[in-house]
């Protein structure tokens, strides 16, 4: 069962705090709740953690469909955090990216929603080698990008990823 409030609560922490603060008690301060409304409706943390991230899925996901991207930059500029929503969904990215090197079901469904977008690449006539590379150069900018300034972040792309991404729509 989706439950939005609780859900944004599991997204702030992550983004917030990291992926070491969270918990049913951190979710519920979050949200404003108390911490039995929490487990009322995730029982453990295991499906607290889960059903955040096809939430934080399903939310980029909408926003992708809704900035309506037509080309591989218009795309990318949804995932980049050059702006504090897109940092916050950036922080939660790699906060999940951490638990899923270590959890195995949640590694599945991340590979699940990469596959959807490598489609989207695909779709814009990438190949599945160059798919690869962009989602490769997409989450390292991003890293770099979350270590930086929000006023050193566009330069940052502008230097890597534009280039790359002319290149891509040049051989395609």
């Amino acid at each position: 069962m989706t439950v939005p409030h609780l859900l944004d609560g599991v997204l702030t922490v992550l983004a917030e705090q990291g992926v070491g603060a969270l918990s049913v008690r951190t979710v519920a301060a979050a949200a404003g709740v108390s911490p039995a409304q929490v487990q009322y409706y995730y029982r453990t943390k295991s499906e607290l953690v889960r059903a955040g991230f096809d939430y934080a899925g399903e939310q980029f996901l909408a926003d992708v469909v809704a900035a309506q991207p037509v080309t591989l930059m218009d795309f990318v500029q949804q995932w980049l955090p050059l702006d504090d929503r897109r940092e916050r969904r950036a922080r939660v990215w790699l906060a999940y990216a951490a638990i899923s090197a270590a959890d195995p079901e949640l590694a599945a469904a991340s590979a699940e929603l990469d596959e959807e977008l490598r489609r989207w690449f695909i779709g814009r006539k990438l190949s599945d080698h160059a798919a690869s590379q962009l989602f490769a150069m997409i989450d390292g900018v991003t890293v770099q990008c979350l270590m930086l300034p929000q006023s050193e972040r566009r330069p940052l792309v502008e230097r890597t990823l534009i280039p790359f991404i002319l290149g891509l729509e040049a051989n395609s």
